[in-house]
């Protein structure tokens, strides 16, 4: 990783030794001898024994070796013709293996140090029988990438139906159940993602965060072909690593409570800490300041532990008891992976602790995530049973607050009403009466005058008991009820009524109120052509034009010259308050009054 070397291979003759495993048909071999270039340097040759451990061996450097390792031919099994196999739970980084001079099996370039290759899983390779002979020379070509694990395990060998179950025992710890971790790792995760999809809890997102981090930092264990160069992958490693111990530092928060600011700033130094220095390893040729960034951040959960379990906390809070297990579990395997990693060469290929203590922790996530989504549930269902409660009786006290506002209308309805219709006797009959008394009193009215005045008086009482009943709206129903009650009275003044009225459209202001000010508006307009008109016919029309719906009340009289009076005055009032436009003018003879009402609506009418 660390300086790139040519590949030339030097080999020589060894010594070796052979010791049974699991019967005389299968041979371990751990002695070699080892020709290597490091650095660019040739190393004399030396005498191992396996497992070699390039990082232990060769820290910091990177190059390529030859090992060579003799042994007699295993005794012959039962079948001469069965294959045998070789196995080794790990070979790393790239290797090319010859045995007896016929290549075997080769991964990865040997000259090209940092490449993507990284072999990490266990190797089974199998060959014919044929091949093995009295004298026996296995050769491993060997490319070794500083702080990449490089190496090569002890070697077994012998028929491939005894060598198998051991490789595929390896197989199942190493790879099957790394995948399980990653896999299980990827469920937490998105179990967590989904409850914060629901709640937007900042627990249930960071815990989904750590453990899709946690299900790619375990695959790399057996990832074998990276995505990206090795020196690439490391940093997005390590960068990932970084956010990783943020994210778990987050969850600590969300259990434990809020951390000291200054605990908080020195785990956000250390989070943006992990890709600078991972990143100066390559330019300074040493991992000094990868290795003191793992050493820190390791100390500083350290610390975080040790005063989780010194301060006071809350008994019988499960959460913070398995989480804090949890997490020094994990720190205590990952201090183990660490140390064996880089100083102890026996423990090279074994396999991560790392992965099974994330992998409980993962599952510490997963129940507290639970947990607490159970208890915010069970909060929403009680607040849910509360509001709909508290909504119950709010309808209950809306209901008897709607009955009595609905019977104080309907009084102030019945009080409305008598105050309108004693308002429109004051005003039309109550005057009439008034005005006949002053006539009758003065001795100088002539009779059909105060029988005039008397007539109007009972007009005027009949069009009131008559606006009580008249349909909202209903413009041609009033207009039947103004030529019902006053026919008879223009009829007997001499003056002869043309009706002209259209089937009209509903009036859309028309409410009671608008439909009386328009009766009264009417009846003025006739009251005033019977009185000082001096007309011989009084033409009615009503038929709708545009949006409008026009009432005309046309006379052949001597016309008006004054529009100033109280009559008038109170015409255009009503008017005003109907929204209605009164348009009053000389009829060439008499005199034409217009009123007219707004509505939307539009459809062709017939004519009566």
């Amino acid at each position: 990783m660390l300086a790139a070397i040519p590949a030339t291979l030097l080999v020589s003759n060894i010594a070796v030794a052979s010791a049974p495993s699991i019967d005389d048909s299968v041979i371990t071999l751990t002695d070699a001898d080892i020709n290597a270039i490091v650095d660019g340097a040739a190393l004399p040759t030396a005498s191992i024994k396996l497992p070699l451990h390039w990082d232990v061996s060769y820290p910091e450097l990177s190059g390529t070796a030859t090992l060579q390792l003799a042994f007699k031919r295993p005794p012959r099994s039962a079948n001469a013709a069965e294959p045998y196999m070789i196995f080794m739970v790990r070979i790393a980084n790239a290797y090319a293996i010859t045995l007896n001079g016929t290549l075997l099996a080769t991964e990865g370039d040997l000259n090209n140090i940092g490449d993507r290759w990284s072999s990490k899983q266990p190797v089974g390779i199998s060959f014919p029988a044929k091949l093995l002979v009295d004298d026996n020379v296995l050769v491993i070509q060997l490319r070794g990438d500083a702080a990449r694990r490089a190496g090569v395990a002890a070697i077994s060998l012998g028929p491939t139906r005894l060598v198998e179950p051991m490789r595929a025992k390896a197989y199942s710890l190493r790879v099957v159940i790394t995948m399980a971790c990653a896999m299980l790792s990827f469920l937490v995760s998105g179990f967590c993602f989904l409850l914060w999809l629901q709640q937007k809890e900042k627990l249930y997102a960071w815990a989904s965060i750590g453990e899709a981090i946690w299900a790619v930092v375990v695959l790399d264990v057996i990832w074998e072909g990276l995505p990206l160069r090795w020196t690439a992958w490391t940093i997005a490693l390590v960068s990932l690593r970084a956010i990783w111990i943020w994210a778990l530092y987050v969850i600590i928060e969300q259990v434990f409570g809020r951390r000291p600011e200054w605990e908080r700033w020195a785990m956000k130094a250390i989070t943006w800490a992990a890709p600078i220095s991972i990143s100066l390893s390559p330019l300074i040729q040493t991992l000094a300041p990868f290795r003191v960034w793992r050493g820190l951040s390791s100390l500083l959960m350290t610390i975080v532990l040790v005063r989780l379990l010194i301060v006071k906390q809350e008994r019988g809070n499960s959460e913070r008891v398995l989480l804090w297990f949890g997490v020094a579990l994990l720190l205590v395997a990952g201090v183990h992976d660490a140390v064996a990693s880089n100083l102890f060469s026996s423990q090279y290929g074994d396999a991560v602790w790392a992965k099974y203590a994330g992998s409980l922790l993962g599952l510490t996530f997963m129940w507290i995530v639970s947990k607490r989504f159970r208890q915010a549930r069970a909060e929403t269902r009680q607040l849910h049973a509360s509001l709909e409660q508290r909504i119950e009786q709010k309808e209950l006290e809306l209901r008897d607050t709607f009955a009595r506002l609905s019977a104080a209308e309907r009084s102030r309805a019945v009080i409305a009403e008598r105050e309108r219709i004693l308002r429109d006797m004051h005003d039309g009959v109550g005057a009439n009466l008034a005005t006949a008394m002053r006539q009758l009193e003065s001795g100088t009215a002539p009779a059909a005058q105060v029988a005039e005045t008397l007539r109007e008086s009972l007009d005027h009482l009949k069009l009131s008991i008559d606006a009580m009943n008249l349909p909202a709206g209903d413009v041609n129903a009033l207009l039947a009820s103004l030529r019902y009650r006053l026919q008879p009275r223009i009829e007997s003044a001499g003056i002869a009524l043309e009706w002209q009225v259209d089937l009209l459209p509903h009036w859309q202001r028309g409410s009671d109120q608008t439909m009386r000010h328009l009766q009264f508006l009417l009846l003025e307009a006739i009251s005033n052509a019977l009185q000082h008109a001096s007309a011989s016919t009084l033409t009615l029309s009503a038929r709708l034009i545009d949006e409008h719906i026009e009432v005309t009340l046309r006379d052949n009289g001597k016309g008006i010259a004054d529009q100033s009076g109280r009559g008038l005055r109170s015409m255009r009032e009503r008017a005003a308050a109907i929204g209605a436009q009164l348009i009053i003018e000389g009829g060439k003879p008499g005199t034409c009054v217009r009123v007219l009402l707004p509505t939307r609506e539009y459809r062709a009418t017939p004519r009566e």
